[in-house]
C-alpha cells in the first residue's frame, strides 16, 4: 500500500501531465504511466531486541517494583475497610464528604462542585453560604416507613439524594420523596438527585423533569476535579482519601453487586 508521500509524488506528477493530455484515452494512459513510477515501499524492518539492555532491565525490575508497592500507590482505604457495594456504607461516606462541617476540611466545596456539575448554579450559591446539615437515612414520615439516603438542608434550600448500587428503584419511591420535598415550607430551592451506577433517569416519565440523574462515575469526576483544582491537596491526607473514594465509586458503575 503506497504511503502519503508516495501519493503526493504521484499526484504532483499526474497534475504536471494534465496540460499535455488531449483526451480521455491519453489521460488514462498518463495515469497508468504515472502509477508505474510510484516508488516501491521499503520492506518493514524486523524488530530488534537489545539483549544487554533487556537483561539490565530484568535485573533492576524486582527492586523497582518492590519500591512501587511500598509507596502504597495501589492501596485504597475505602476498599480496605470493606465499603464495597453496600449502599448504606457508600452513602455514609458520601454524606460525610458533602457535609460542610466534616473533618475532611473541604467545607461546602464538594457539594457546591456537585451542584454546579448538575447545572444548578443558584442552588450551588446557596450551599456556598453554609452552614447546612447533611444527614444519612433521613426519615421522611412519622411512621418511619419512608427514608431517603441523604438529606442536605440549609436555611433556604434542601437537597435529597437517593442512591442505588445494586438495587432497583422502589415502587413510587421517588414519587414519595418528590412530594415530601415539595411540601417542605420556607425553602427557596429544592432538588432531588437520583444516584445510580448508570446515571439512569427515574422510571416515571412524569417525574423526570423533577429528578436529576447522576452516575457514580460522574460523582467520581467531580471529586477528582476538586482535588486537581486545589494545588497540593493530592498529596495531603484529605486528597488521598478523596481520590481513593473517587476510584472506589467509579468501580460501582463497572460492575454490579448485591444490595445488603
Amino acid at each position: 500500500m503506497p504511503n502519503a508521500a508516495q501519493f503526493d509524488t504521484f499526484f504532483q506528477r499526474w497534475h504536471s501531465l494534465q496540460p499535455q493530455t488531449a483526451g480521455p484515452a491519453a489521460a488514462m494512459a498518463a495515469f497508468f504511466d504515472a502509477w508505474q513510477h510510484i516508488p516501491a515501499r521499503p520492506a518493514p524492518r524486523p524488530p530488534t531486541l537489545d539483549t544487554r539492555q533487556f537483561a539490565e532491565f530484568a535485573a533492576a525490575f524486582p527492586a523497582a517494583h518492590a519500591r512501587h508497592l511500598r509507596s502504597g500507590v495501589r492501596a485504597n482505604a475505602w476498599r480496605s475497610v470493606g465499603v464495597g457495594h453496600d449502599e448504606l456504607r457508600n452513602t455514609a461516606v458520601l454524606r460525610w464528604l458533602l457535609d460542610c462541617l466534616g473533618d475532611h476540611g473541604q467545607g461546602p466545596d464538594l457539594l457546591v462542585a456537585l451542584l454546579e456539575h448538575l447545572a444548578l448554579p443558584s442552588l450551588a450559591a446557596l450551599a456556598q453560604q453554609a452552614p447546612y446539615r447533611a444527614r444519612v437515612e433521613q426519615r421522611l414520615s412519622e411512621a418511619g416507613d419512608s427514608r431517603v439516603d441523604i438529606a442536605i438542608e440549609g436555611a433556604d434550600f434542601m437537597v435529597l439524594i437517593e442512591a442505588k448500587v445494586g438495587a432497583a428503584e422502589g415502587d413510587d419511591q421517588l414519587e414519595r420523596y418528590h412530594r415530601y420535598l415539595q411540601g417542605i415550607p420556607g425553602k427557596r430551592l429544592r432538588e432531588l438527585i437520583f444516584l445510580t451506577p448508570e446515571g439512569r433517569p427515574v422510571r416515571n416519565p412524569a417525574l423526570q423533569a423533577h429528578v436529576r440523574p447522576l452516575s457514580w462515575a460522574a460523582l467520581a469526576d467531580v471529586i477528582d476535579n476538586h482535588v486537581r483544582r486545589h494545588s497540593g491537596l493530592a498529596g495531603q491526607p484529605a486528597g488521598l482519601l478523596l481520590n481513593h473514594f473517587a476510584e472506589h465509586v467509579r468501580g460501582l458503575g463497572r460492575k454490579k453487586g448485591k444490595k445488603r
